[in-house]
């Protein structure tokens, strides 16, 4: 295990959790990292926690920029990586001790260019840490075909898995968006050739309130459905086979902002978007209902926003 695996941590607004999310890094039982912080121009003390931890492992990079979005710092952090191996952690959650062990070893042994661990979900009310137990699963190794088809199907996160480098060197977030792991996830899965799901767990995921997960609507979850379309183009270029799964998150994500549209207070701007979501819905009403993928209540969904 000599190595080096490049951890980009984008940072924003997180002082409360940065330290354990740090801590779980550098008490990985893999040593050879290379963990870069990226302070996307946080108001708090990030900075300052950033800094202190650098002070105390040679192995942590700290890059201070100004605020333009997780997507715009894990840009960043892929500009500075120098690892064989790529993985991204968000600031709020943690890893297992052996994550990287895990990961690179399973990497290894079934010749993948990613290998994704078991996520345990953890509950945080008011600072109080609620583990929810992960599901039991097989090891399997999937095709890119596969397991695009899945990520469409159910969606996918782009932590919790180590990449090869390659698969980075000419792929980058969305500006400024929201929802952004998706997009990439599916284009980091088509430069795969085999993707292994391995039966350990190696992520804390936490889910708090007033994080964009779980924050009200706005016209930002926009981003759903403006992505959902680009992806729908990529699948249909990329892998043409999967395209009746990309158009089932299209229409899917077409009618979650259609409604929340019309559930918002009124404004000019959101009037206009529903409006034009409204022609979209009419447009592809008829496809929408012979999409095997399509549950039922979401085509009668469909058939009454279109009226």
């Amino acid at each position: 295990m000599n190595e080096k695996i490049s951890v980009i941590i984008p940072i924003y607004k997180v002082q409360e959790y940065l330290p354990k999310c740090i801590e779980s890094v550098l008490q990985q039982t893999y040593h050879n990292l290379e963990i870069i912080l990226v302070d996307d121009g946080s108001p708090d003390k990030c900075g300052k926690i950033c800094e202190a931890y650098a002070k105390k492992d040679n192995r942590i990079r700290v890059i201070h920029k100004k605020n333009e979005g997780v997507s715009s710092a894990r840009n960043t952090g892929l500009e500075y990586a120098s690892g064989e191996y790529i993985s991204f952690i968000d600031s709020d959650d943690w890893i297992t001790k052996n994550a990287y062990q895990v990961l690179y070893q399973g990497m290894k042994r079934y010749d993948a260019d990613c290998a994704v661990g078991k996520c345990i979900h953890v509950i945080d009310k008011k600072g109080t840490l609620r583990p929810q137990k992960s599901p039991a699963q097989a090891v399997r190794c999937e095709t890119p075909e596969e397991t695009i088809k899945n990520t469409l199907l159910t969606g996918s996160a782009i932590w919790n898995r180590l990449y090869k480098r390659k698969i980075f060197e000419k792929l980058r977030f969305p500006a400024d968006r929201i929802n952004d792991d998706e997009f990439i996830a599916l284009r980091a899965y088509a430069k795969c050739n085999k993707i292994v799901f391995l039966n350990q767990d190696t992520y804390y995921y936490r889910i708090r309130k007033n994080s964009i997960t779980t924050s009200h609507f706005s016209l930002r979850n926009m981003d759903y459905y403006y992505n959902s379309a680009e992806n729908l183009t990529f699948i249909k270029k990329k892998k043409p086979e999967l395209t009746e799964c990309a158009e089932f998150k299209y229409f899917k994500t077409m009618l979650y902002c259609y409604v929340h549209l019309k559930l918002m207070k009124r404004n000019p701007k959101a009037d206009m978007i529903r409006k034009e979501l409204q022609k979209n819905i009419r447009k592809n009403r008829s496809l929408a209902l012979k999409n095997r993928y399509l549950p039922i209540n979401l085509k009668l969904l469909m058939l009454i926003c279109a009226i």
